[in-house]
């Protein structure tokens, strides 16, 4: 996701770095709140401001706390890593088996059903069976960078009709599912939908009072209202997910959004989960459609939503893997219509080291942004080139450093897999 600066920007993450902080984000954080049984990561921004004044430090532990509960709470109805969780018992109920669901579970079902519909489909929650098929399900914690065939198309096939969100239903206080193999995975949702209840719960504690704040829930973040004297607001970092064949400094980082305020950020990319084999990267975002990892030469997409939105950072995240799983020019038009409509704006990066903008978000290239912030000469290098969509291509070509990239993720792989046998 975004990271939003806290001062001068942070050094580049070695690639090692990346994979394991990949796996651990995909087998789940170290818990909020110090608990060690609870996986979902989140952090507050070091100053919180109500009515325009910093709360003291005892005040913002006290918040923190009181978020940590509320995430507990919804981790603990539809967490796949819990196998009393309400998501864990559907998915191994057997069909027509009425499954009782709490109230997270079940809003998060009706608000992923309306992305699905409103995503035509490219969003989806009901990929657990692929999940599970292509290695990406949290029984595969650890092995996910593991290189592997693709598996056969007649397993694809199979896995592909149990993932259809139609084969679920809600009723009163129930979840059940008319195929016994077919399962839900909040996971492309979810973190979004904790920003959302975290940020309700901050606006309502302070009622009547202008909060100013950041929140961050693993990729998913919610900005409220703006910085105090600062004319840029709150100001973000995309990370940059070639960061491995980048020199100099700040290689982690890949542009930047500045002006932000009350919006909702959520970054979809393919440099987490991921494992390589035969010279392309199989990301843990799946394409509904195919039935297999998302391969449109689109390597990110951040989007930002308005908190005038319902659910937004929901929304948010839903957006951005939907966008992942369309192709180039397809993925612009989604974001142009959302942009007509709801005032969202979006940051598309492809393998071609271009990138695309549609709407009103603030994007800076990394010497723009500084000379934006006084910094200038601290990057040595642009990463990737602005493109207009207008001129976007009906395929993406991967460019010369995305196979640099690509040949060096899977020799990283290769080293950290003989590490792990020796």
């Amino acid at each position: 996701m975004s990271a939003f600066l806290r001062g001068r920007p942070l050094r580049a993450l070695a690639l090692v770095l990346a994979l394991l902080f990949s796996a651990a984000l995909a087998a789940g954080l170290a818990g909020c709140g110090g608990r060690e049984d609870y996986f979902v990561g989140f952090s507050l921004s070091e100053t919180v401001y109500v009515g325009g004044q910093p709360l003291s430090a005892g005040e913002r532990r006290a918040l923190e706390g009181e978020i940590a509960s509320l995430l507990h709470a919804v981790e603990d109805e539809v967490s796949l890593n819990r196998e009393d969780s309400c998501l864990s018992r559907l998915n191994a109920a057997a069909a027509g088996e009425a499954v009782a669901a709490g109230s997270h579970t079940r809003a998060l079902f009706s608000l992923s059903a309306a992305l699905h519909a409103e995503t035509g489909g490219a969003f989806s929650p009901a990929l657990w069976p692929l999940s599970e098929l292509w290695g990406f399900s949290p029984r595969f914690a650890g092995r996910y960078s593991d290189p592997r065939p693709a598996p056969s198309e007649a397993d694809v096939q199979a896995a592909l009709a149990l993932s259809d969100l139609s084969l679920f239903t809600a009723e009163g206080e129930t979840l059940s599912k008319a195929e016994s193999g077919a399962g839900l995975d909040f996971g492309g949702i979810a973190k979004g939908y904790m920003c959302d209840v975290a940020a309700a719960y901050i606006r309502e504690k302070y009622a009547g009072e202008e909060v100013g704040c950041v929140l961050e829930v693993m990729s998913g973040s919610v900005i409220l209202g703006s910085k105090p004297a600062s004319a840029l607001g709150y100001t973000a970092s995309v990370d940059n997910p070639r960061a491995a064949v980048t020199a100099g400094k700040g290689a982690g980082q890949a542009l930047f959004a500045a002006g932000l305020s009350d919006v909702a950020v959520s970054t979809s990319a393919d440099n987490y989960r991921f494992y390589v084999y035969g010279g392309k990267i199989y990301p843990h975002i799946l394409d509904p459609f195919r039935g297999a990892p998302a391969d449109n030469g689109v390597i990110s997409v951040t989007v930002f939503v308005p908190l005038a939105q319902p659910y937004a950072a929901a929304s948010a995240d839903a957006y951005s893997t939907a966008g992942f799983c369309m192709p180039l020019r397809e993925a612009l038009a989604f974001y142009e219509g959302l942009y007509r409509e709801k005032g969202v704006s979006a940051l598309v990066i492809t393998a071609d080291f271009c990138y695309y903008t549609v709407g009103d978000a603030q994007i800076y290239g990394r010497t723009a942004f500084d000379g934006l912030v006084g910094q200038e000469g601290y990057f040595s290098e642009e990463v990737f080139a602005f493109a207009e969509a207008a001129c976007a291509p009906a395929e993406v070509e991967p460019c010369a450093r995305e196979l640099e990239y690509i040949a060096a993720c899977a020799r990283e792989l290769e080293y950290i897999a003989a590490c792990a046998q020796a």
